[in-house]
């Protein structure tokens, strides 16, 4: 559903108001995203990798505890590598099919 030319102009007000106010962070809100950093992607797989192999490890070894180790790097690197990820798709409005909406939430 498209906005309405009286919201239009209240969310540009609210805009201007943000600008004039904090200037930085709006600098912030307006660029748009470009990729994933590769060094936050790599360092998430890489770390996910790890974890599977420390849980990979501690299973074999019959150590618990290595395992609940190797699972708690696998699953904050898994989070590393897609966060950012996320947080882009949110941002970005659909291109088609107007009746899906075009509210951007982040």
């Amino acid at each position: 559903m498209a906005l309405s030319e009286h919201e239009k102009k209240t969310l540009e007000h609210i805009a201007q108001e943000l600008e004039r106010d904090d200037p930085k962070f709006a600098s912030k809100m307006r660029s748009t995203p470009g990729q994933v950093p590769g060094r936050h992607m790599a360092f998430g797989i890489f770390a996910t990798v790890v974890g599977c192999l420390v849980l990979l490890t501690g299973i074999a070894a019959g150590a618990p505890a290595l395992g609940i180790i190797g699972f708690t790097i696998m699953g904050a690197g898994a989070y590393l590598a897609t966060v950012r990820v996320a947080s882009l798709r949110i941002r970005r409005r659909p291109s088609s099919s107007p009746s899906i909406g075009t509210a951007e939430l982040g």
